[in-house]
């Protein structure tokens, strides 16, 4: 059996290339950095130490080979030759990948799966519409299958510089479960190490996004604003860690109403997820986790979707609604964003509705607004934040 990995990077290797190989595959990596190409070929292996509150293991990662993504005769011969193609390349370079997928379909005789680890709610239809658009009339697209994966390990960093001698290593967590599209796939179906195949993919992704991924976007956004480096060490916080369960406890009652008790997931879940986030071994940076605001303000994103969902509950999303106006206040680079500095002029309704869909004047937005107003001139510099204003946080 044979898999093409497109992306060597975190998720690539930390977590597809490993459940791959461990599953039996002859991976290929496929990357666009020549000196991981070498170091993959040079060394043929790589390792993965994974961590949790109570256990560390390194596991290496053998016979691989890679190509440089300029290789572009040899990648598309070795998609054409793979049973499972995975890309992880972030949802913004599929369109650069797609035409290559494409040729090395267009040569394949038998099935393939394409999986997407991508981190975007659509990634499967996404990839395979890019891909239909290059493919030649009649190749047989419709043979192939096209499906997301909501993945729940963690993958922080990658040690060791290409240019050495010694194997990269990557550091992530224990978690090997993720949930691919039974009904997106080709038989013969790939059996991967922790692959969970559902029909109802959809509120799989939406449970996700609004427990996990919610509770992490509180811990990032409101430990940047109290002067946190780590989401090990924000979680800590006693003001944070209350604020994190909250918001995970808002996006679960908007998932149990719309999809049913199933999805609603746990106490006990939310409990094992804030221990992911205690893991120090992972040394999480803040800034990795809340990189990107904009995209994770959108209207069916982890914060703003999650809040929409649990208004159609009955329930009052206040944690949400902070957390989103930390989201806004966010800048990696330190300095005061446009929209945050100038929040008093007329700019903030408008930028509620480009970035978020929210009306500042109704609803959600307007929570969000007054919250955002409040926050603002904390993240400004000369400013420094040890503790929020107790009106915006609820009693612990």
């Amino acid at each position: 059996m044979k898999a093409v990995v497109i992306g060597a990077g975190r998720i690539g290797c930390g977590l597809a290339g490993e459940l791959l190989r461990a599953s039996g595959y002859q991976v290929t990596l496929v990357t666009r950095n020549p000196q991981v190409v070498d170091n993959l070929n040079r060394n043929g292996c790589y390792n993965v130490l994974l961590t949790s509150t109570t256990e560390s293991r390194k596991v290496t990662v053998d016979q691989v080979t890679a190509l440089a993504i300029c290789e572009e005769s040899a990648v598309v011969e070795a998609i054409a030759q793979a049973e499972v193609i995975v890309t992880a390349v972030c949802s913004q370079n599929l369109p650069a990948i797609a035409p290559l997928i494409a040729r090395g379909l267009a040569k394949r005789s038998g099935t393939a799966n394409v999986i997407a680890f991508e981190n975007m709610p659509s990634a499967g239809q996404c990839l395979r519409k890019l891909v239909a658009s290059f493919m030649p009339q009649g190749a047989g697209l419709d043979r192939h299958g096209f499906s997301g994966a909501v993945i729940s390990r963690v993958v922080t960093r990658r040690l060791g510089h290409p240019a050495a001698a010694e194997p990269l290593t990557f550091i992530g967590d224990t978690v090997e479960d993720f949930v691919v599209d039974r009904t997106a796939l080709r038989a013969p179906l790939p059996e991967i190490r922790g692959m969970k195949l559902v029909d109802d993919y959809q509120p799989w992704v939406l449970r996700k996004l609004y427990t996990f991924s919610a509770g992490h976007a509180t811990a990032a956004y409101l430990g940047w604003l109290k002067g946190y480096h780590y989401v090990h060490t924000a979680i800590r916080d006693r003001e944070i860690r209350h604020a994190v369960f909250t918001a995970m406890r808002e996006g679960q009652r908007g998932l149990a109403a719309k999809f049913g008790k199933e999805f609603e997931g746990s106490p006990e879940e939310l409990n094992a997820i804030v221990a992911r986030f205690e893991n120090a071994a992972i040394n999480d940076p803040v800034g990795r986790v809340a990189r990107d605001p904009q995209r994770k303000l959108g209207a069916e994103e982890r914060l703003i979707g999650a809040a929409r969902l649990a208004e159609e509950a009955g329930v009052i999303p206040e944690q949400l609604a902070l957390v989103a106006a930390a989201a806004l206040c966010f800048n990696s680079s330190g300095q005061a964003e446009p929209c945050t500095a100038c929040f008093e002029h007329s700019k903030a309704a408008e930028t509620l509705n480009r970035i978020c869909g929210l009306d500042a004047a109704h609803g959600f937005g307007r929570t969000v607004a007054k919250s955002w107003a409040q926050l603002a001139p904390s993240s400004l510099p000369g400013n420094l934040l040890l503790s929020l204003n107790k009106h915006l946080w609820a009693r612990v």
